[in-house]
């Protein structure tokens, strides 16, 4: 069982506004741009990687411009001074009569660039979203819009600012001012016991829309988890996009989680001090438990069981590891029914196991605990099909590139729509891609809200392995019949208890 994080958080918005830089240059070339900005709003250093966009292919005349800015040669935030500083590669996108029309890049202390076919009909637009991907590339001269995702700040806070230029383009004019202004808001979340785990807020906007065709950024609709960024064990950070105040969001650390009175609503440059105005968050210790009978309930090992002749026994790594060979000189996680405990070999592979007998308690002590045991074929059955609720509890699953099948505890509240109701989708009939998690944000997030991930390991018969990927079979501790023993299978279109051949080499994993 994971430690619990017990505490208070409190939660606290920062300002975050733009002001004019000092210096203005005039170019010798076609025209010159002069923008001013020093981002002010608390933040902790944010590192990112460089942007690409697309270069425009000679469409219209090229003008160059080239934004001048003060300080730095990195894209950081610090909290002290709440100044923004920029990395070489940082871009900036410009757009003019509702389409894109170029972009700067900052290199030798200034963002310069070639516009294309400027309309002195309107402004030059400017956007900045520092350390995010496009969803799609922007292309010269097209009103296409892009979206940029901030749900993953576990190792850096994106920056979202627009604005205009302070006059309409006109051929010929040498200078331009403008003042970018954020568009969105800075929380800080203070944990009452400081935690090196990844915070996972649920609930907020995660999206954002740069609108070339009318002019701004806006959040779209879409609410997710926010993977908060750590500046220590005790505070963390995350920006937030303009949204209505969020009711009974939740905040999960390490399987543990809290239900947040609420966060206040978030409107462009908002903050709060750090006084009467604060919002605290009271931490609720949430067990990820799965009952397996009316009355008892139990936690699941964070990975399959794996053994490496010398070394013994340990956890899988991740939850959806595969090892996928038999290996004796290496770690291997398939083992015949009853092959651990005293005097037991799990390496044995015969299929002579007419005197196996289970070890119901595993034997030793892993993850800090000695009680752990597997499930009976009952168990297994129970939490498959009889538990409260136990046809939305369970679904077919790709998890880091690897099928198996989600099984969530009984008090589960999916942080991807902080609703109560399942983004995750409750289907063992339609084949493994029903729900797909990447390694990360999304199912770093459902992990801490206690999901648990049996991936498809197949089976091995002697030393030879079989359905690896798409067949996955789990021991119980019951046996059957003769030279047989129960297991829990599935195959992404169905889900049952079954039995088979005691000698057989199948995945276990433990409870407690």
């Amino acid at each position: 069982m994971r430690n619990a994080i017990y505490g208070i958080l409190q939660v606290r918005n920062y300002h975050l506004f733009f002001n004019h830089l000092k210096n203005q240059k005039t170019m010798k070339k076609l025209s010159t741009l002069l923008i001013a900005a020093v981002l002010v709003f608390g933040m902790t250093q944010c590192k990112k990687n460089v942007e690409t966009a697309a270069t425009p292919n000679n469409i219209g005349e090229p003008v160059h411009i080239t934004l001048n800015v003060d300080g730095g040669d990195r894209h950081d935030v610090f909290t002290n001074t709440g100044a923004v500083v920029y990395t070489d590669g940082d871009v900036i996108y410009v757009g003019n009569n509702g389409k894109y029309i170029g972009y700067l890049t900052y290199g030798n202390g200034a963002f310069s660039g070639d516009i294309y076919s400027p309309s002195a009909a309107d402004y030059l637009h400017f956007y900045f979203v520092g350390g995010l991907t496009p969803s799609t590339t922007p292309v010269a001269n097209s009103t296409e819009n892009f979206t940029v995702n901030i749900a993953d700040q576990s190792s850096k806070l994106p920056v979202l600012s627009y604005n205009h230029s302070t006059q309409k383009y006109t051929d010929g004019n040498a200078t331009y001012g403008c003042t970018l202004l954020n568009k969105c808001g800075l929380v800080k979340f203070v944990t009452g016991t400081p935690t090196s785990n990844t915070v996972f807020v649920g609930g907020m906007k995660t999206q954002a829309t740069i609108n070339f065709a009318t002019p701004g950024i806006t959040p779209t609709d879409a609410t997710g988890v926010v993977a908060l960024y750590a500046e220590s064990d005790a505070a963390k950070w995350a920006i937030l996009l303009v949204q209505d105040e969020v009711s009974t969001p939740t905040a999960t650390i390490a399987g543990y989680t809290s239900t947040i009175t609420s966060v206040p609503a978030v409107t462009e440059n908002i903050y709060y001090t750090n006084g009467g105005n604060g919002v605290s968050i009271s931490m609720t210790p949430f067990a990820p438990e799965f009952s397996v009978s009316g009355t008892k309930a139990v936690q699941f090992a964070p990975g399959n069981l794996q053994y490496k002749d010398g070394t013994g026994w340990r956890f899988a790594p991740n939850q959806w590891d595969i090892i996928g060979s038999w290996n004796t000189s290496d770690w291997v996680d398939l083992f015949g029914w009853g092959t651990w405990g005293d005097e037991k070999n799990p390496l044995n592979t015969s299929d002579d196991n007419t005197d196996y007998e289970w070890s119901t308690d595993f034997q030793g002590t892993l993850g800090g605990h000695n009680d752990w045991y597997t499930l009976s074929s009952d168990e297994w059955r129970d939490l498959f099909f009889n538990r409260t609720d136990a046809a939305n509890k369970v679904g077919n699953a790709t998890v880091c590139g690897n099928h198996g099948i989600i099984i969530l505890p009984d008090s589960f509240m999916d942080p991807m729509t902080n609703k109560g109701s399942y983004a995750f989708a409750p289907i063992v009939t339609d084949g493994w891609d029903v729900n797909v998690y990447t390694a990360g944000v999304n199912w770093d997030a459902m992990e801490a809200a206690g999901a648990v991930f049996l991936p498809a390991t197949g089976f091995r018969s002697g030393t030879d392995m079989y359905y690896v990927g798409s067949w996955g079979t789990y021991w119980s501790s019951s046996d059957f019949e003769y030279r047989t023993a129960s297991y829990a299978e599935f195959d992404g279109y169905r889900l049952d208890v079954d039995a088979g051949p005691r000698g057989d080499g199948l995945p276990v994993r433990l409870v407690r």
